[in-house]
């Protein structure tokens, strides 16, 4: 009777830890469900949280853009990711819409989901000169965020699609006529601060190599190696649309030229 009850026991645990670890790749391997293009095509608010005059500013933006570059810049506003990390919902929405035109791959995707309180800059490989990811970053932190904190979502939405389309507008060496011409605010002497942490990292990281052989170092190297290595194959993970194929390089639809994307960009909060 014992031994029935102990086998009963660990058939228990497990099923249940089987269970646990299986749950999340449950959730990695169904598919997100990506919305199609609005009629707006350039600004896309599912969240409905734009007034008109905000929609109408970066319609007319973004079409003098494309007329003018062929480039498109897009915005597009989710309520929730449904559990999904923004960079690869972003992603994979960037593919299958097909952000840019096919053999340039200049798009540019603003995703903003409300309820996890997310953004993502994704920009196509043939944007990344103009957009590196650490001005969309800036742009994003600068200009975004505080709006956003403080409730103001058009102008953080509308600031931030003005300053990509002039970027963009400037590597074509196009002005546009309809842009509001909004600028990044200077750096401060806070922000240059900010670089005094990695010099104490530099000096850690010089004393570990002098006094124990680098094995602090090695140790975190090799933990962010199996954490990357482990994450990146797990089954449906690892970004989607990181490949060749996959949505959006058959042409895309509702206007977009096919355009794709290589996971260019920055990710942040509000």
């Amino acid at each position: 009777m014992k031994t029935y009850k102990k086998n009963c026991l660990r058939f228990f645990l497990i099923f249940a830890l089987l269970l646990l670890f299986l749950l999340p790749f449950n959730k990695v391997t169904a598919e997100p469900n990506i919305p199609n293009p609005t009629n707006l095509k350039y600004v896309n608010d599912y969240a409905n949280i734009l007034d008109n005059n905000t929609k109408e500013s970066i319609v007319s933006v973004g079409k003098e853009l494309e007329d003018k570059t062929g480039a498109q810049a897009v915005v597009v506003i989710i309520n929730s990711l449904e559990g999904y990390d923004i960079q690869s919902y972003a992603n994979k929405l960037f593919r299958k819409w097909g952000i840019g035109q096919k053999d340039k791959d200049n798009g540019l995707l603003i995703l903003v989901s409300m309820n996890d309180r997310k953004r993502r800059v994704e920009v196509g490989r043939g944007l990344e000169g103009a957009i590196p990811d650490i001005y969309s970053n800036k742009v994003m932190e600068d200009i975004f965020k505080p709006s956003f904190q403080s409730g103001d979502y058009n102008k953080g939405i509308d600031e931030s699609y003005q300053v990509f389309a002039t970027k963009i507008a400037k590597e074509y060496n196009v002005n546009l006529e309809k842009s509001k011409n909004i600028s990044l605010p200077k750096e401060s002497k806070e922000s240059n601060s900010s670089k005094f942490p990695i010099k104490i990292i530099v000096f850690l990281v010089f004393l570990d190599i002098i006094f124990n052989k680098g094995r602090i170092i090695k140790s975190i190297l090799e933990l962010i190696f199996y954490s990357s290595f482990f994450n990146n194959n797990r089954p449906g993970g690892g970004g989607f649309g990181s490949g060749s194929g996959g949505f959006g390089d058959s042409g895309g639809f509702g206007g977009f030229g096919g355009g794709s994307s290589s996971g260019g960009g920055s990710s942040g909060d509000w």
